[in-house]
C-alpha cells in the first residue's frame, strides 16, 4: 500500500493542507462523510484520479479540489474491484521490499537469520542446481539428429536395393519397390513373343525398354534357344501385378493352365561388372519418366474440322531464280517487303521467310488463321509473275526448305 499524498500547492499565511500525514484523517467540509479518527486511512491512484477510504470496510471517497467527496453508487462497484486488485498486486510485487518513510522508497526487507540474500550469485546457483540442463538436452537433440539420419539411409539403402528385408534366402534381390514384375510358369512351348505380349497385355500396360522402347516381356529359353515354359512381364504399375496374380493366374493358354506370382529376382553366379549395363543420366531419366506419364495422359479426341498448325503457312514456289539472286544482291529484302505487302489483304502476315539458296525459288508466308492461309493459296496458286506461273500450296509439316549455302 502506498503512503503517496497527492501534491497540493502551499502558499504563504495558509494554515496547512488537507492531508498532512498518511495515517491521519483528512480534513473534509462535506458533512456527508463520517469522520472515524481511530481507522486508518489509506489512498489509492485509480483512473486518473485519487480514491481513498477508511480501513477495509469503509466507503470509497474520491478527492475533489480540496475535498474528499463520497464516489458515484454506479461506479463504486468498479472502482472496489480496481482497488482490489491494486492492492494484491501490491501484496505479490512488494514481497521482498519495504516502505522506508524516512527515505520515501521501497528498501528490501531485513534478511532473517539463515536467510541468503537474492541476487545475481543466488540466482545462477539456483539455475545451476534446479534450473535447466541444457547439456541433456543438447545430447538429446543430437542423439535424435543421428537417428533421423540413420533412418534416411536405411530408406534411401532399401530405396536403391542395396539391403533386402531380412528373412529373404540368400541370393535373392529385393527390387519389389522399383521393378513392378510377373513371373509366368507353365506355358506352352509353342507360344510366340507377341502372343505371350498380347496375353500379359490384358492386366495394365505393359513397361517399354528405354533403350529398345520395346515391352519388358521376356520367355526364357535353354542353351539351346529352345523355350523352357516360363517367362517374365514388366508393368509400368504395382495394381498390375496384383491384378495379374489374381486374373491371370490359372488362366488357359494352348492347353495349358500357366501360373502367374510376383516375380523375385536371384543373382546367378559371381558378379561381372563387363555386364552390367551403362546406368542412365539423369536427361535419360527424365524423359523415360515422361514417356510412361504419357501414356496414362488423357488427351481429348479432336474435333472432325480440327487442323494442324502447319496449315497456317503458305508454301509460294517459283518467285525467282538463282541467277536472279546472284545479280541482284538486295532481291531477298525486295521480295520480303513486296510478300508482307500483297499478302496482307489476304489476311493478318506473321512471318515471312525467303530462302533465298533453294532451287525452287521458295517463299513462306504464315497467317493467324487457315482461312486466311486458304484464301491466299487459292488467289496465288497459278497466278503469274515475270513470265513464270507461282505454286502455292499450304506446308506439311514436315519438309524443310533451308538449303546451306556451299563453298562452290
Amino acid at each position: 500500500m502506498s503512503d503517496f499524498v497527492p501534491e497540493v500547492e502551499e502558499n504563504e499565511g495558509e494554515e496547512a493542507t488537507p492531508m498532512e500525514a498518511s495515517n491521519s484523517k483528512p480534513e473534509s467540509t462535506n458533512p456527508n462523510i463520517q469522520a472515524e479518527p481511530e481507522q486508518d486511512f489509506s489512498r489509492r491512484f485509480l483512473n486518473d484520479k485519487w480514491y481513498g477510504k477508511y480501513g477495509d470496510d469503509g466507503n470509497l471517497l474520491e478527492h475533489v479540489g480540496d475535498n474528499w467527496v463520497p464516489v458515484d453508487p454506479e461506479m463504486e462497484e468498479l472502482l472496489s474491484q480496481l482497488w482490489f486488485e491494486q492492492e494484491e498486486q501490491e501484496k505479490n510485487s512488494n514481497a521482498h521490499y519495504d516502505w522506508d518513510p524516512e527515505k520515501n522508497e521501497w528498501v528490501p526487507k531485513a534478511k532473517k537469520e539463515g536467510e541468503e540474500e537474492v541476487n545475481e550469485d543466488f540466482i545462477a546457483e539456483y539455475q545451476a542446481n534446479y534450473g535447466v540442463q541444457y547439456e541433456e538436452i543438447y545430447t538429446k537433440n543430437c542423439s535424435s539428429c543421428r537417428g533421423r539420419r540413420e533412418e534416411e539411409r536405411k530408406k534411401e539403402e532399401e530405396k536403391l536395393g542395396l539391403k533386402g528385408d531380412k528373412g529373404k534366402e540368400e541370393g535373392w534381390v529385393d527390387r519389389s519397390g522399383k521393378v513392378f514384375a510377373v513371373y509366368v510358369s507353365n506355358l506352352p512351348l509353342n507360344i510366340t513373343e507377341e502372343e505371350f505380349t498380347e496375353f500379359m497385355s490384358k492386366c495394365g500396360v505393359i513397361q517399354p525398354d528405354f533403350r529398345t522402347n520395346k515391352p519388358k516381356c521376356k520367355l526364357y529359353r535353354d542353351d539351346d534357344g529352345e523355350l523352357k515354359g516360363d517367362g517374365r512381364c514388366c508393368y509400368i504399375k504395382k495394381e498390375s501385378v496384383d491384378l495379374a496374380c489374381d486374373i491371370l493366374d490359372g488362366a488357359h493358354l494352348k492347353g495349358k493352365d500357366v501360373k502367374v506370382e510376383e516375380a523375385h529376382f536371384e543373382m546367378k553366379g559371381d558378379f561381372d561388372p563387363t555386364k552390367k549395363r551403362k546406368r542412365l543420366t539423369e536427361d535419360q531419366k527424365k524423359r523415360y519418366r515422361e514417356q510412361q506419364n504419357k501414356i496414362f495422359e488423357w488427351v481429348p479426341d479432336k474435333p472432325r474440322n480440327y487442323r494442324p498448325k502447319s496449315d497456317c503457312t503458305v508454301i509460294v514456289k517459283n518467285m525467282f531464280t538463282q541467277e536472279q539472286m546472284r545479280r541482284n544482291a538486295a532481291l531477298m529484302l525486295d521480295l520480303k517487303e513486296e510478300m508482307e505487302q500483297s499478302c496482307a489483304k489476304y489476311g493478318t502476315v506473321k512471318k515471312v521467310i525467303v530462302y533465298d539458296n533453294h532451287p525452287d525459288g521458295i517463299v513462306s508466308v504464315s497467317f493467324t488463321t487457315t482461312d486466311e492461309s486458304d484464301n491466299a493459296v487459292k488467289y496465288l496458286n497459278g497466278r503469274v509473275v515475270d513470265g513464270r506461273r507461282l505454286t502455292a500450296e499450304l506446308w506439311d509439316g514436315k519438309t524443310k526448305y533451308k538449303v546451306e549455302e556451299t563453298e562452290e
